[in-house]
This record gives structure tokens, sequence and C-alpha cells, in this order.
């Protein structure tokens, strides 16, 4: 079959995440866990137990003002719009995503690294000549909740425009999981594969830039507020901000990397990638700054030891298969892969038996969750609620997991029994 001669707009037959009760399920509870954090840690405890409930809605509860504020959703709009001005004049590195059903292959400018770099600059210089006290600072820790309001607010209204723009009559190239003909489940996975306006790719703009840039924003701010609090920051909030910084700059400088990752390749954009790049990544994944911000803990020589040693083992593992991955379906015909052994299926994919992926299919979750555990453990064991994250994260690896292993074998048939016949362990060798 010729490219122009494929259905751009094929239905999907099946459902993931349960189908449409579980897609308007998801749509409403998750953006009800990223306030339930905040309503369930801050100030009066984590989680505010000691409180009674009349004593909880007076202190925590929040009123319309405090919790909605229009003026910091446009600050917010600002910042995301100032990010994609960026993004589409910053010309660095442009490359060539996976081919696509239609044999096209999309060009990416890819400057996100860019971006952040001299973002992280310019903060770095206002901090230095205003301190720890700088009214940045200040204003991100007292509008907290107004960012997490604003920033729901702007998931929610960019997936519905995202949505409707997929029915225009150009009839662009939908997702394959995304074209169920159910609205709701439609307008959470995502209709169509890759929403652009000019050269700006929706998709990939905010898998890596506000969000992920956000949280390091974040994060710095909640340092701030420590400091203000008790005159110094501590080495657990230290090690937070390092550890997660490190992701975000590792992320952004291995931004090709990204273009051959599921979220990019195959998943369309719809809720839950918006609400989960603007949303979830930012305001979730800083739990813990925001805790230690309010809660200080100092680790001592033997707990920093031992923290760093966690963070080692889960990002030697995490970015060594990421970046053999990448490297082999970039080229893998490269002399430097000659070691690495693969099975190759009827449709003339290449599949890796050998190296880090020969050790379990998905080997790179298992380092990234042990890297989730580095994250919490400086929190101490005062409070379950700042290692919410490393739960949450187990599933949902593997429910990536899941969709994933029933895209292949959709995908590659009897070659994918042979494949797992061979690398037999999902995530965790010889576990699961």
């Amino acid at each position: 079959m010729g490219a122009a001669s494929v259905d751009k707009q094929a239905r999907t037959h099946s459902y993931d995440f349960a189908g449409p009760f579980g897609a308007a399920a998801i749509s409403i509870v998750a953006p009800a866990v990223s306030f339930l954090l905040y309503f369930g840690c801050n100030e009066h405890g984590c989680p505010p137990t000691h409180l009674s409930w009349p004593q909880y809605v007076d202190k925590v509860v929040p009123t319309w003002d405090e919790f909605f504020n229009l003026e910091v959703l446009g600050y917010l709009v600002a910042y995301i719009l100032a990010l994609v001005l960026l993004n589409v004049t910053i010309p660095v590195r442009d490359r060539l995503g996976v081919r696509l059903k239609t044999g096209e292959r999309l060009v990416y400018n890819l400057n996100a690294f860019e971006t952040f770099m001299p973002m992280m600059g310019a903060l770095a210089f206002g901090t230095y000549k205003n301190g720890w006290e700088w009214g940045l600072w200040t204003w991100i820790w007292d509008h907290y909740l107004h960012l997490l309001t604003a920033a729901n607010v702007v998931a929610f209204l960019l997936a519905c425009a995202v949505y409707a723009a997929s029915f225009r009559p150009s009839k662009p190239l939908l997702a394959a999981g995304g074209n169920s003909g159910n609205h709701i489940y439609d307008w959470f996975i995502g209709r169509e594969l890759n929403p652009r306006i000019g050269n700006l790719d929706i998709k990939l703009f905010c898998e890596l830039h506000p969000g992920m840039m956000g949280w390091a924003i974040l994060n710095l701010a909640f340092a701030a507020h420590q400091y203000q609090t008790i005159g110094r920051i501590t080495d657990s909030m230290i090690l937070v901000n390092i550890f997660q910084f490190w992701y975000i700059f590792d992320a952004l400088y291995n931004e090709p990397a990204v273009l051959t990752t599921m979220d990019i390749t195959s998943d369309g954009f719809g809720f839950m990638l918006s609400f989960g790049d603007i949303v979830w990544v930012p305001f979730t994944y800083s739990l813990q700054a925001r805790y230690l911000a309010m809660y200080p803990i100092d680790l001592g020589i033997l707990g920093v030891s031992g923290v760093l040693l966690v963070k080692g083992i889960g990002y030697s593992i995490f970015r060594g298969a990421n970046s053999q991955k990448n490297a082999f379906r970039t080229n893998p015909d490269d002399p430097a892969l000659r070691h690495l052994k693969y099975i190759e299926t009827s449709s003339g994919s290449k599949l890796l038996i050998s190296g880090w992926w020969g050790v379990s299919r998905h080997i790179n979750y298992l380092g990234d969750w042990i890297m989730g555990w580095s994250w919490c453990l400086p929190t101490g064991f005062e409070t379950w609620v700042t290692y919410f994250y490393v739960g949450y994260f187990a599933v949902l690896l593997i429910n990536r997991e899941r969709r994933d292993d029933g895209h292949c074998r959709v995908k590659y048939g009897s070659d994918w029994d042979r494949y797992t016949s061979i690398v037999k362990s999902r995530i965790v060798p010889g576990i699961y």
C-alpha cells in the first residue's frame, strides 16, 4: 500500500484505560489529586490530621479568591507564550522524527536545552542580585495555589482546542488509539497524532517546555522559602533540587531521544498529555521540595551517602538503556553497536535482545523508578505523603508497559511472541 493510499483517519477498535468510563474517571481524579496533595500537605500538617474538621475548613480550605486569580492565570499564559516564542525563533537543532505510516518524517526544531539554560542563568543572576529573598520566589510561594488552579485551566482548555482542531477539513493524521468516535475518550487520549501551528509542534513543546522548566522553577522557589524561614538551605533540600534539576537537565539536553518515545510516536495529544505535562509534572513532582520548605530535614553524611547511592544506581540504568535504544533506532549499523544482538521482524523492524534491552523489555522504567526513590528518601519517614510519587509511578510504569505490550502484539504478531520468549522480564529482571 502506497503512502498516498494510507487512511490517515482510521478508526480505533480497542480501548485503553478501561474505555470512556476510565478516561472520564481519570480526567476527574487526576486534577483532584493535584489539589489534594496541596490540601493534604501544607503548613498545618502533612497530612494535617491534628486539626478537627471545623479547624481544617477555617485554616486550609480556601476562599474563591485564594483558589483562583485571573491575574495569575494571565501570568502563566504569558510564561507559556514566551516559551512558544522562543521555541519557534531559536533555530538550533533540526531533527527528523520517526517515519509515520504515511511515509512522512516530521522536522522538529529542538531547542529546549538552549531555552532552559539562559532561563536558569537569568534566575541565578536575579537571585545573586537580590538574594533568596527575591520577590519572584516569594510571589511563587504565595501564589502556589493560584498557579496550580491556572495550570489546570490551561491544560483543560488546550486539550479542548486541540481536539476541536482535529476535525478541521484538511483531515490531519490521527493517532491510532484516539479515533474511537467517543468524544470523551478521544479528547482524553488525543485524537490528532501531531497537532501543529506552523513550526510549533504542540505535543513536543508541552512535553519539555512549560512543565519541565516550571518544575525546576518551583523547586528553586521552595528552596528560597526554606532559606527565608530558617536562614539556610538544608542538605536534603539541596539533594532534591540537584537530583530533580539533573533529571530535567538530562531530559532537555537529550531532547532528540524524546522523538522515539511512545508519547511522540504513538499517542495523540489530548487531556492525558496536556494535563500530565502542564499540571502533573511540575506540581506533583515538586512535592518533596515543597514539603522540605515547610519541614526542614538534615540528613548528615551517612544519609546523604545512602541517597546518592540509590540515585547513582537508578540513573546509570535509566540513561544507559535510553541512550542505547536511541542510538540503535537512529543508526542500527553503527560500528559501536556491533556487539548488540537483535531479531528482525517481518515488517523490517529490529528488536534488541541483548545489552540493556536483553535484561528486560523496559529496563529503563526500572532505572526511572529507582531514581524516584532517591527523590523521596531525603524527606525522611515522618509522613507517607511525600512517597506518593514512587507509588503512583509504579502504577504508571506498569500501565505504560501493558499498553506498549498490547500495541506491539498487534504490530509485530508472532514476531512479538518470539521476542518475549527471549526477553522474558517486563520491567524488573526475574520478578516482573
